[in-house]
C-alpha cells in the first residue's frame, strides 16, 4: 500500500493531468469550431455550432447566412445568439430589422433601442434613425439623429440626406443636429452642394465662416469654387471675402466699387485655381511657369498645341451700365504677330463676348487693352487669355508672360480712345 502522502500526490497530478487533458481538447474543440465558422457556409457554420454551444457568435454568423431564405429560423437565431451574449449589438440590430420586415414593430423597436443599451457607437442610433423615420416618429427621428451626428463617422452623408427628407432646411438641420464641430459642418456643406441647391450651400457655408479655422479653408473654398461653376459668383463672394477677412487665404477682401477688380492681378503668387484666383487650365503642348523679379506668370507653347484653347480665367466683380477697361501689361519671347492669343471679357450669366483685346505679340513688351460697359443685370464678368490659331497660320511657338491684369472703371471719353494706360515695368521674363 502506498503511504498516503504519496497517494495525496498522485490524486494532485492526476487531477492536473486530467485538468490538462481537458484543456487540449477544449482548444482542439475551439480550433475546429473557429476553423468551420470561417467557411462561412449554414451547414459547416451548424457544427461550429454544435461544437461551441455557449458561443453566440455562431448563431449570429448562421442567422447571416440564411436569413434571405429563411427569416423566421434567422430571427429565430438571432434571439439564441443574444440570450448567450446581451452585448452583441450588432445582433440586436439585425434581430430588430427582422421583427421589423416581420412586421413586429414593437419589439423591432425593442431590439432597436437594446442595442444602442449596450453600444454607444454610431450605429445604434443610425439605426434607430432610420427606424423612427421610416415610422414617420418625426419627435424620436430628430433625438437619435441627433446622437447619431455627436458620434460622426467618417461620413453622414446617409443621416443628411435622411434629415433633408424630413425637414429640407439648413437652419433646421443645424439646429436639430447640434452641429458644432467645423468637421461635421463640413460634411453637411458638401452634401448640400451634391444636392444642387445653391442658397442652401451659400447658407451653410456662411455658418460654417463664423467659427473657421484652417482646417476649414478647402470645404470653404470647394463651396466658392462650385457657386462659380453654377454661374452664381454673386453668392460665392462673401465666402471669398469672409476667408480673407480672417486671413486664411493670402488675398485681401475686394469690393465692387475697389479701383481694381483683379485677384492676384501682379502674380505674385501662384494661382490656386480655386474661387476667385486665376483658374490655370491643363494644355497639351502648352507649359506654365512663375517668375519672380519681375513677378511674372508665362506660357510656353511648344508649336504642338490644340488650334483653340483656353489658358486661364478669371470671375470678375462689376457693376452694370458702368463702363471699363480691362489692361494687359505683358511681354512674348518667339510669339508672331497674329498668334491668336487674345483676352476676352465675357457675361458670367450668358458667356456672351463682352469685349476682346488685340491679338498678343510684343518682342520688347507690350500692353493689350478692352473696353466694354457692365451688362444690364450683371454682377460679374469672366475675364479669359485664350487661344484660337488663325486659319493659314503655324501654331503658336515661344513664351509669353504676364506681368499685370487689371480691370478698372474708366471714363466713356478715355475708352473711346482705347486708352494708354501707364502701368510697371514689362520687360524680361
Amino acid at each position: 500500500m502506498f503511504p498516503l502522502r504519496q497517494l495525496g500526490v498522485l490524486t494532485i497530478k492526476a487531477s492536473c493531468l486530467a485538468m490538462i487533458v481537458v484543456g487540449i481538447v477544449w482548444n482542439i474543440f475551439f480550433a475546429a469550431a473557429d476553423l468551420l465558422g470561417r467557411r462561412n457556409q449554414p451547414e459547416s457554420t451548424r457544427l461550429a455550432m454544435r461544437l461551441a454551444p455557449a458561443n453566440g457568435a455562431y448563431p449570429a454568423q448562421l442567422a447571416d447566412e440564411i436569413f434571405a431564405i429563411d427569416s423566421a429560423s434567422a430571427r429565430s437565431l438571432l434571439q439564441g445568439a443574444v440570450e448567450l451574449n446581451r452585448y452583441d449589438a450588432s445582433s440586436w440590430i439585425q434581430l430588430g430589422l427582422l421583427c421589423e420586415a416581420g412586421n413586429d414593430f414593437p419589439r423591432a423597436e425593442e431590439a432597436f433601442l437594446r442595442a444602442a443599451g449596450v453600444d454607444s457607437t454610431f450605429l445604434p442610433s443610425w439605426s434607430l434613425a432610420n427606424f423612427y423615420f421610416r415610422h414617420e416618429n418625426v419627435g424620436r427621428f430628430w433625438y437619435w439623429a441627433e446622437k447619431a451626428a455627436q458620434m460622426a463617422p467618417d461620413d453622414l452623408t446617409s443621416l443628411f440626406r435622411l434629415a433633408w427628407y424630413v425637414h429640407p432646411s439648413v437652419a433646421e438641420i443645424e439646429y436639430r443636429l447640434r452641429m458644432k464641430e467645423p468637421g461635421i459642418e463640413g460634411q453637411f456643406v458638401n452634401f448640400l452642394v451634391s444636392q444642387g441647391d445653391p442658397a442652401a450651400v451659400t447658407e451653410a457655408a456662411l455658418h460654417m465662416l463664423k467659427d473657421s479655422d484652417k482646417d476649414s479653408v478647402e470645404t470653404l473654398l470647394g463651396a466658392c469654387e462650385w457657386l462659380i461653376e453654377e454661374k452664381r459668383p454673386e453668392l460665392a463672394w462673401p465666402l471669398w471675402n469672409g476667408l480673407a477677412a480672417r486671413h486664411l487665404i493670402a488675398y485681401p477682401p475686394f469690393a465692387a466699387g475697389s479701383p481694381d477688380l483683379v485677384t492676384n492681378g501682379k502674380f505674385g503668387k501662384s494661382p490656386i485655381s480655386k474661387g476667385f484666383d486665376w483658374h490655370l487650365s491643363t494644355v497639351e503642348g502648352v507649359s506654365s511657369f512663375l517668375n519672380a523679379s519681375p513677378d511674372a506668370l508665362g506660357f510656353e507653347f511648344s508649336g504642338h498645341e490644340p488650334d483653340s484653347a483656353m489658358l486661364i480665367t478669371q470671375a470678375a466683380p462689376v457693376q452694370a451700365r458702368k463702363p471699363y477697361a480691362l489692361i494687359i501689361d505683358y511681354t512674348t519671347s518667339g510669339i508672331s504677330p497674329g498668334s491668336g492669343l487674345e483676352w476676352l471679357v465675357t457675361d458670367d450669366r450668358s458667356g456672351a463676348v463682352l469685349a476682346r483685346t488685340e491679338s498678343l505679340a510684343a518682342e520688347h513688351g507690350g500692353k493689350a487693352s478692352a473696353c466694354f460697359t457692365g451688362p444690364d443685370g450683371a454682377a460679374f464678368v469672366n475675364l479669359s487669355l485664350v487661344y484660337q490659331r488663325q486659319p493659314g497660320t503655324m501654331r503658336a511657338e515661344g513664351r509669353l508672360a504676364l506681368h499685370e491684369v487689371r480691370l478698372s472703371t474708366a471714363a466713356a471719353e478715355d475708352c473711346a480712345k482705347k486708352i494708354s494706360f501707364s502701368g510697371a515695368d514689362s520687360s524680361g521674363f
